[in-house]
């Protein structure tokens, strides 16, 4: 479960975001919709403890990750929530299983590589260097890193944003299929209405916003 709790971001004396409180349920996927700059990605990276807010608690699985150290937080995410970024931040020139194989330098527990590659549909691109994969490719591969340490929490941050929509109703499908067998909590910021069906629950951001929430 995640608690978003009187929170506000100030990132400078003209932007600011006000949050009104929320709770994220164990076994739920929700879709956060809104447009782009409005502070979707700021709250997945909260959530994530890669910023912090300015003001309030974020409680994740019972621990308050706001009152962590950077270190702590860091520890923190890589155990428990997989990160799906928008740009994917894979590396280039390494191979698919290089990229994957990264988690297990951090000594985090992995489910196996070719199990997750052919889940996310790669097992035959194993071997080939990221920078030769298609957009869509690219983003199964983020998908796979995300799920291959078994996360109670998935954040993605605009998951078909860089795809056209077939190839983007694909990845939904597949987050769709993976987060009603683990039952994980599932978050994810789309600007596309078409995206955010795949949810349990739609959240529009405006919505959560108090009143005069970004300034």
């Amino acid at each position: 479960m995640i608690k978003i709790q009187n929170v506000r971001k100030e990132f400078n004396e003209d932007t600011k975001i006000r949050l009104k409180n929320m709770v994220f349920e164990d076994g739920k996927s929700y879709a956060i919709l809104g447009v782009s700059g409005s502070g979707k990605t700021t709250l997945l990276n909260m959530i994530a403890g890669i910023i912090n807010p300015t003001d309030g608690k974020i409680i994740v699985d019972n621990v308050e990750i706001t009152k962590l150290t950077q270190k702590e937080k860091d520890k923190f995410r890589l155990k428990n929530i997989g990160y799906i970024f928008q740009d994917f931040k894979l590396i280039e020139d390494m191979t698919v299983e290089d990229n994957l194989n990264l988690l297990k330098i951090e000594k985090i527990d992995c489910v196996d590589i070719n199990n997750i590659l052919e889940q996310v549909g790669l097992k035959n691109k194993r071997k080939m260097k990221v920078k030769k994969l298609s957009g869509g490719e690219k983003q199964r591969v983020a998908i796979a890193r995300a799920l291959m340490k078994s996360p109670k929490i998935i954040l993605a941050d605009e998951p078909t944003g860089s795809l056209n929509y077939e190839k983007g109703l694909e990845i939904m499908e597949l987050l769709h299929k993976f987060h009603k067998k683990s039952k994980h909590v599932m978050i994810y910021v789309t600007h596309d209405d078409r995206m955010a069906k795949y949810a349990d629950k739609i959240i529009h951001f405006e919505d959560v916003l108090e009143k005069g929430g970004v300034e």
